[in-house]
This record gives C-alpha cells, sequence and structure tokens, in this order.
C-alpha cells in the first residue's frame, strides 16, 4: 500500500515542476498542439463569482477564450444556460422557482475580439438580478449556501457542441482551464481579515485507513486563494501524514456560508491506490460551523475518500480549527 503511495507522490512532484514553469503563452500553445479535433473556452479571468444575499447589482463576471485547430476561426458561437440550486431549504421559500436548467443568452462570433494571443475573447457578464428573473425568484426567497450555474455550450460552424458534458479532466483543469461552467454562490460576505493567520487542527475523528488525516496539533496558514470569493478560504496540509509516505503538502479548499463551513468537491489529495483518494462535502448533507463575527474557531465536516479507492469506503470526518 504504502510503495503505491509513494510512487504516485514521485509521479505528483514531477507534474507540479512542470506546471509551474509554464507561463500563459506555453498553456495557449499547449492548447493549440493538443486540441486537433475538439475546442476548448478557456477561463483567462475571473473578475467576481459571488452573489452577497440582497445584492442584487452583483454580477458574475468572467473572461473567456476560445481555441481551436483552426485558432479561433472554427468558432460560431457559445450558448448560456442557468441553473439553480437551493442549498438552505430551510430559509426563504423557493417553492416557485425554476430548477430546471434554463437558456440565458447566446454569444455570436462577432462578440468575440482577438487577445494578445489572436485567439477570440470575450467577457461574460451576468447581474444576480437576471440570474433570479431567469429562474423565476426574488433576492429574498434566497439565502446562503443557494448557488447558480452557469454552464457553456461552445459552437463550431461545422455544427458540433462541446461542453461540460464532453469535455474530458484534462481540459476541464489544470492546463486549459476550459471548465465550461461556473458555480456562483450566494453568500453572507466574510472580511478579508476573517479566517486567516495560523490555526492548529484538532482530529475529531480518523480517516481511511484508520489514518488522521491531518497531523494532530499541527498548525496551518489560511489564505485567500487568488480569483477567490470573499467566502473562500484554503491552507496546505500533508494528508495522511502518519501513513508515512512523505508527499509533498497539497491545499484543502473551504468557504465560509452565512454560520456553515462548506468543503467543496473533487479535491484531490496527492495520494492513490488506483483512482485517487480525494475529498468533499460530507455524506450526509451536514457542514461544519462557525459564528458570524467570531474567527477564533471553527469545525469542517467532510467526506474523505469520496471515490471509495484502496478498498475503503467514504468516510464522515470532523476536525476542529483554532486561531492562534
Amino acid at each position: 500500500m504504502k510503495n503505491i503511495f509513494k510512487y504516485f507522490a514521485v509521479c505528483a512532484v514531477l507534474v507540479g515542476m512542470v506546471s509551474c514553469d509554464d507561463d500563459e503563452q506555453n498553456v495557449t500553445d499547449l492548447v493549440q498542439e493538443t486540441v486537433e479535433r475538439g475546442a476548448v473556452l478557456r477561463t483567462t479571468a475571473t473578475f467576481s463569482n459571488e452573489f452577497p444575499i440582497g445584492d442584487t447589482d452583483a454580477l458574475f463576471s468572467v473572461e473567456i477564450e476560445e481555441q481551436d485547430v483552426e485558432g479561433g476561426d472554427l468558432l460560431e458561437s457559445v450558448d448560456v444556460y442557468i441553473t439553480y440550486k437551493d442549498g438552505s431549504p430551510d430559509a426563504g421559500d423557493s417553492s416557485g422557482g425554476i430548477f430546471d436548467e434554463v437558456f440565458a443568452r447566446n454569444i455570436p462570433a462577432s462578440e468575440f475580439s482577438p487577445g494578445p494571443f489572436g485567439l477570440p475573447r470575450t467577457t461574460l457578464t451576468i447581474s444576480f438580478a437576471e440570474m433570479l428573473a431567469l429562474v423565476n425568484l426574488t433576492d429574498d426567497q434566497t439565502f446562503g449556501g443557494d448557488s447558480f450555474t452557469t454552464r457553456l455550450a461552445l459552437n463550431l460552424t461545422d455544427g458540433r457542441t462541446f461542453s461540460s458534458d464532453n469535455a474530458g479532466g484534462i481540459i476541464t483543469g489544470g492546463f486549459f482551464n476550459s471548465p465550461f461552467q461556473y458555480i456562483t454562490p450566494v453568500v453572507c460576505p466574510v472580511g478579508e481579515e476573517e479566517f486567516v493567520g495560523d490555526y492548529t487542527i484538532t482530529n475529531d475523528t480518523t480517516g481511511v485507513l484508520g489514518f488522521n488525516v491531518f497531523a494532530e496539533g499541527a498548525t496551518v496558514t489560511l489564505y485567500i486563494p487568488e480569483e477567490a470569493t470573499s467566502v473562500d478560504r484554503a491552507f496546505d496540509y500533508q494528508y495522511l501524514p502518519d501513513a508515512g509516505v512523505g508527499q509533498d503538502p497539497v491545499d484543502f479548499e473551504i468557504q465560509f456560508v452565512c454560520n456553515n463551513v462548506i468543503v467543496p468537491d473533487g479535491q484531490n489529495t496527492g495520494l492513490q491506490c488506483s483512482s485517487g483518494l480525494t475529498v468533499g462535502p460530507a455524506p450526509d448533507g451536514s457542514f461544519g460551523s462557525y459564528t458570524t463575527g467570531d474567527d477564533s474557531t471553527f469545525t469542517i465536516r467532510f467526506t474523505d475518500n469520496t471515490g471509495s479507492d484502496c478498498g475503503e469506503g467514504p468516510l464522515n470526518v470532523q476536525a476542529t480549527l483554532t486561531k492562534q
């Protein structure tokens, strides 16, 4: 088991060394070399991606770049779809809302213009008010924990369409950063001075294979990730330190949403037996907690081993972090 872990850890280090040396030009060149049959919509900038409660002027806004084997000449248009998710069923009455995906707009190729590398770029901006209208809701029917998913479908002049349902993992993340969809949370804003700095971790439960997910009593430093919303925080940690593998640290992402601490899905740990050990939201739908205005301590609840790797099913894990 440990040999498998060690092999994967070495591979992860090698991949990381390559990634750190690639700038945007290299990424663009790699896309052009790799995308032989399809096309991608690469996210080149995220300007805003959160909806504070009651602020209907708040915006979802990203800059996207279309890339295809013809250097952008295959771009016909981009369709935009919106889906609402009620993540706070006990707050607000969203019974009259539309929960199925709805069409928002079409962006023709004429609204794109050449970017710094000659490829077509445009900025997509949708207000909170517009998204609410699309799903038949008002701002007082939403609450922290709700979210809006914006999905993009890239239409080519040869009749083909690409979106999140037919783009592989190598396209949606990593070099290409082409997810074709974005999740915008409804939030209670958190001050940039809150939940940052050093915290000590206490493992309340153990994780996969009977190991603690975090080093007991370790101090981690919370920070605000790049291009993050006001509620996003992260810290670097070594997953399953007691396993003795010695792999490099990875980041653990969390969100502070109206007294709930949410762990986003699909977070890699840097270790695997076969499919890969990942962490995500708690399996019972519960969250960790914090108190608004008090960043001295908080809890996180999450699923360890969401993909049932290493012959063991997912585990519900909890830890407490205390500010130093």
